[in-house]
């Protein structure tokens, strides 16, 4: 039998060493590569997932906020009924200038009852305003309570001047008022058109919307919807 020289065997040995070292290694970048698609095939299956469950969620959402009634001014008034003639106020406003409530008028008119103690009221000044100016309705203020020197100091700070002010615990009788701030909406006529207390612009607007949904609040509109299904 033939001897292989001593260098020729280790020669050999080493170079299967290194061949089997080059396909082991050959070996680890393949499993790398395939460790790292596998991987980016898995995360963009989870971003599909997650799109979806987000597309779904929105979804849900949207209807559950077609299923939720919109929060209009709450109708708290056992006197007032829509469609009906407001009752009539003839009286001089604070500045001495005679006012007329519930006859005939060229536009809207939005009462907007208020008193010197209520904070509420009177942060709500700037909103009743701009809603009365883009309505194109009449706005009256009409307030109780103190006196009527302090009302005035008020609509002077207020700069108010140029809106009706009546000063009147009678006409919050004859309309029923119970709760502060409370506002009613009257057409040209002089009928009642909405009515109810509002705490936010939101509140004061729903007027505007009851009356163009032709109902007397926001509430009474989604019972009779609610009452047709």
């Amino acid at each position: 039998m033939r001897t292989l020289p001593a260098d020729d065997s280790a020669e050999g040995s080493l170079q299967r060493i290194r061949g089997n070292y080059f396909d082991c290694e050959c070996c680890s970048v393949e499993l790398i590569k395939d460790v790292l698609i596998a991987s980016q095939i898995v995360l963009w299956l989870a971003v599909l997932s997650l799109a979806l469950a987000v597309f779904a969620l929105s979804r849900q959402l949207a209807r559950l906020f077609d299923r939720i009634p919109p929060a209009g001014a709450l109708s708290v008034n056992a006197l007032l009924v829509p469609g009906e003639r407001a009752p009539l106020v003839e009286s001089d406003d604070i500045w001495g200038i005679p006012t007329v409530i519930g006859g005939p008028q060229a536009d809207l008119s939005l009462l907007f009852f208020i008193s010197l103690d209520c904070p509420i009221c009177k942060s709500l000044l700037p909103v009743v305003r701009s809603v009365a100016a883009s309505e194109a309705a009449n706005l009256v203020f009409i307030g109780d309570g103190a006196e009527l020197d302090d009302h005035r100091r008020f609509a002077e700070s207020a700069s108010l001047e140029q809106c009706s002010y009546l000063y009147s615990e009678a006409v919050g009788r004859r309309y029923a008022v119970g709760k502060l701030p409370y506002a009613v909406l009257l057409d040209r006529a002089g009928l009642i058109l909405s009515f109810g207390i509002v705490n936010n612009r939101e509140h004061l607007e729903s007027l505007f919307v009851a009356n163009d949904l032709g109902a007397g609040t926001v509430q009474q509109y989604v019972a009779q919807q609610t009452e047709r299904v």
